[in-house]
């Protein structure tokens, strides 16, 4: 028999008196691969570690193959890198704080040699077994076995990045990043979607256990509340199409499925631990010793279940995700009981969605139903729209909580960019109670509209609302935007609100519909303009500001200004704005992180512009920064054609040459930078305005922030 090499890769941070044990279990395993002629190099992963772990892992100095330093504070770019750096091509993953059996290199390597190892096939142990905060055990289910569906992973988690693999799939299938503050995460799940998508099988290797540790949600990525993994080509709805037409091709499972269930459909009864298991137990037991608790499971835990493998959730997410187009959509959230007018005011919201931007987004409504029922069919014929109704999630697929709103974030996920309207509703605020940094960061915007005239704090709309509050505040920083009636704005003061009245037209509109309720045939009113509800209100909320205590202008050139920002604890950045480019003042921080977030972006923009246009109307627009040259074009454009454009953009090194003197020269600077290789990142969800003079015939506002500016000064 051949000698097999690998390299192990162990990911560390903070465990520091955990790692320790960590390190005698893979010593173990690998003293028991090299006592049949086995190499197993062992390269430990130290990303931004702290001083405990940095002590313990100093005491196996010579134990260990090799140390590698990194600065990424993400698991997924940690490991990435230590993959790359590894000496041999077959890769075992490991975390600083669990253990393995002590088999575990062993087995690989004779199923290598008897040429049973597929490198398109990602390895995992038999047993998962947790113990720590948990204790449970389940088996791995292969990919490929026919009681396992991919659109299982909507909701639920199967592969552990405790695996071995062949880095050519890393090359293939990118490990995803985690981050904190979009809430994408759970870098195992996600890669297993891509990497299923991609024809890739994941299997277990007989008679092995990973024994994972479960700590506290606070330390561990994993278990931090809010993460969800991010979109995906296997959710894809084409993707989604082509699995329910294999799966009725293939005739299984059946067309009727018993409701949710704690293991699987069809259940089949869980197996005994094998004797092998118990002996690891006390192997690993004399590094942990929480392992051994174990041997208190009672009889009954003393099986060994499958996952759960409920078929109604392969039939929830089809449901859910087709009849979706390609295009990004407007989310419209509703509870149709407490809402005035619900059949009517949703019905024309779902038209002006249509029509908004000229058909470029894709209506979804997500409801709960109440009394009232959704029409889908009528809906999708009339306006295009798709309908989630959270009532046949739970009443007819009979699923959970936690796959409730699982599958009510999967399209938001898989559609970035789109734009969010809540009505107050029951489901929005549930959802965004759990998943909200996701909701603010990965949409172009997300909008709460209160139509009612009268703020009854015990409306459930209203309350609903102030539920959400806290949460989008203490993310952004800044207050809470909501659309309201005129008549119940003074009862969203600030600084948590930041009210934006209907305009007339669309408080006309909405008592029309509201009258045509209780009519025989409604009247007809022109659908609700989605950009008289989402444009800014510029006369009223924008009051007169002066500069960030850390902002200090430099330098003026024309109409340009070139300003220092200074975050805490950071690098002093470059700012350019053109005269009347007023800013959310949350947007210099939002950009000095957009560069922490992506040390390749060059440039920062606000991802919203309220541009004035040649008739003196306000227009809003979403920049899509994937393409930041057109983005700059199309500025350099509307500027050619009349409409009056906000220009202002932080950057990480200061533009070459002589300061631009006009808003054209800044947009052409701006795009050479780009061409020249500059990536541009939108700061979260913030906005530039460009102020209109005549709103301010005597304030003397100059630029961005309103800054004061000289009598005779152009505006």
């Amino acid at each position: 028999m051949g000698a097999g090499r690998a390299t192990a890769v162990v990911n560390l941070h903070r465990e520091g008196p955990l790692l320790p044990a960590t390190l005698r279990s893979l010593l173990l395993a690998r003293e028991t691969a090299a006592a049949q002629g086995h190499q197993v190099e062992i390269l430990a992963v130290a990303d931004r570690p702290d001083a405990p772990t940095l002590a313990a892992l100093e005491r196996f100095r010579g134990d260990i193959d090799r140390v590698l330093h990194v600065d990424h504070g993400d698991l997924g770019a940690a490991r990435a890198e230590g993959i790359a750096a590894a000496s041999h091509d077959w890769v075992f993953l490991h975390d600083g704080d669990d253990l393995y059996s002590s088999n575990w290199y062993l087995v690989f390597f004779e199923a290598l040699a008897a040429g049973r190892i597929d490198p398109r096939t990602v390895w995992h142990t038999e047993i998962f077994a947790r113990f720590g905060d948990i204790l449970d055990l389940r088996r791995i289910i292969d990919s490929r076995d026919p009681r396992f569906h991919p659109l299982f992973l909507a909701a639920e988690w199967y592969y552990s990045n405790k695996c071995v693999l062949h880095r050519s799939l890393i090359a293939e299938f990118p490990l995803p990043r985690n981050s904190l503050r979009t809430g994408l995460g759970n870098e195992d799940w996600a890669w297993s979607c891509d990497t299923i998508h991609g024809g890739v099988r994941h299997s277990p290797l007989p008679g092995t256990v990973c024994f994972y540790r479960v700590k506290p949600a606070a330390q561990s990525l994993g278990l931090t509340p809010g993460m969800i993994h991010g979109p995906s080509r296997l959710f894809a709805p084409e993707n989604v199409a082509a699995l329910t037409r294999a799966r009725a091709a293939a005739g299984g499972p059946r067309a009727f499925a018993d409701g949710l269930t704690p293991m699987a459909d069809p259940r089949i009864g869980a197996e005994p631990l094998p004797p092998w298991f118990w002996q690891e137990v006390d192997r690993q037991g004399a590094f942990e010793s929480l392992i051994t608790e174990f041997h208190r499971l009672g009889r009954r835990e003393r099986r060994l279940p499958l996952p759960n493998l409920n078929w109604n959730v392969v039939t929830a997410a089809e449901a859910v995700l087709e009849g979706l187009d390609a295009r990004p959509k407007i989310f419209l959230f509703a509870s149709l009981d407490g809402l005035r007018a619900a059949d009517i005011l949703v019905d024309r919201l779902l038209a002006a969605a249509a029509a908004h931007e000229d058909g470029a987004f894709q209506p979804v409504l997500v409801v709960d139903e109440g009394g009232g029922l959704a029409a889908p069919a009528r809906l999708a014929a009339a306006h295009g729209a798709k309908v989630i109704s959270t009532r046949l999630l739970t009443e007819h697929f009979r699923l959970g909580e936690w796959y409730v709103r699982r599958f009510l974030m999967r399209p938001l996920v898989q559609f970035p960019g789109s734009i969010v309207l809540d009505l107050g509703s029951d489901c929005f605020a549930a959802l965004f109670g759990q998943f909200h940094r996701t909701l603010l960061e990965c949409m172009r915007m997300v909008r709460m509209i209160l139509p009612d005239p009268v703020a009854d704090p015990c409306a459930p709309a209203l309350a609903n609302a102030q539920r959400n509050a806290p949460a989008w505040t203490a993310h952004t920083g800044g207050p809470v935007p909501v659309t309201v009636h005129p008549a119940a704005a003074h009862a969203f003061p600030g600084p948590l609100w930041a009210p934006c009245p209907m305009p007339a037209r669309a408080v006309a509109a909405l008592e029309a519909a509201i009258a045509g309720r209780f009519a025989d045939r409604p009247p007809a009113v022109a659908p609700l303009l989605l950009d008289d509800l989402l444009a800014p209100q510029v006369a009223a909320p924008l009051a007169v500001e002066s500069l960030p205590a850390r902002v200090r202008l430099l330098a003026r050139s024309g109409a340009v200004e070139r300003l220092a920002f200074a975050p805490d604890g950071g690098r002093e950045r470059a700012v350019y704005r053109t005269a009347g480019s007023w800013v959310d003042p949350a947007w210099f921080d939002a950009a000095a992180r957009a560069f922490d977030d992506d040390p390749r972006a060059g440039i920062a923009l606000p991802p919203i512009h309220a541009e004035i246009a040649p008739d003196g109307r306000y227009v809003c627009r979403w920049l899509d920064l994937a393409r930041p040259d057109l983005v700059l074009s199309g500025l350099f454009e509307r500027l050619r054609l009349g409409v009056r454009v906000p220009v202002i953009a932080m950057l990480r090194q200061p533009l070459d040459g002589p300061l631009p003197d006009s808003a054209e020269a800044l947009i052409r600077a701006l795009w050479a930078a780009v061409r020249a290789g500059q990536r541009a990142a939108a700061a979260g969800e913030t906005i530039a305005i460009l102020r209109d003079p005549a709103l301010y015939p005597d304030s003397g506002l100059s630029g961005a922030q309103g800054a004061p500016c000289r009598k005779g000064e152009a505006a």
